[in-house]
């Protein structure tokens, strides 16, 4: 029982560790917003919900965002070596995200099906690849792969068949 008690006492210290390392790296860029951490079990999940600012912390494909998360975790890493896991989003960005990037994928799987060519998705991040490949795993007939290097691949669909693989 102890235990337990000092493993929440230690995940409330982390999540106010958060929520005021994230305070103030808003106050720093001239941001007011309403904040609320969460322990999960993928790690913690930091949403900053705002009125009119989500455009300038998300940024130019979510590198702002990115970046915020980054820093965030660094400085709380510092403090609490042990932190499992941390996601900042913004009036749930990440989330709807995700889910345009599972329906954009079904629907040029479906294309790539009918028309048995290959189709090319924007340029993803190694997190939103694994959320297309996810979405893309029931389609038997489809291939997904990477084409290029760095941060930033170009993903391809394509037929199996296209692809040799009988």
């Amino acid at each position: 029982m102890a235990e337990t008690a000092t493993t929440d006492q230690t995940g409330d210290q982390i999540a106010s560790a958060i929520e005021d390392v994230l305070r103030s790296l808003l106050n720093f860029i001239g941001v007011r917003a309403k904040l609320d951490v969460k322990n999960t079990e993928l790690g913690y999940y930091a949403n900053i919900k705002t009125r009119y600012s989500n455009g300038l912390l998300i940024g130019y494909r979510g590198f702002t965002l990115r970046s915020i998360q980054y820093l965030t975790r660094l400085i709380v890493q510092r403090k609490h070596p042990e932190v499992p896991g941390l996601m900042v989003d913004v009036s749930g960005y990440r989330m709807r995200r995700q889910n345009f990037l599972c329906k954009k994928a079904t629907a040029i799987a479906r294309i790539v099906l009918e028309t048995n060519r290959e189709m090319a998705l924007d340029q993803l991040s190694d997190r939103e690849r694994e959320v297309v490949e996810k979405a893309l795993s029931p389609f038997t007939d489809v291939k997904v792969y990477a084409v290029g290097s760095g941060y930033r691949k170009n993903i391809i669909v394509a037929p199996v068949k296209l692809l040799g693989h009988n």
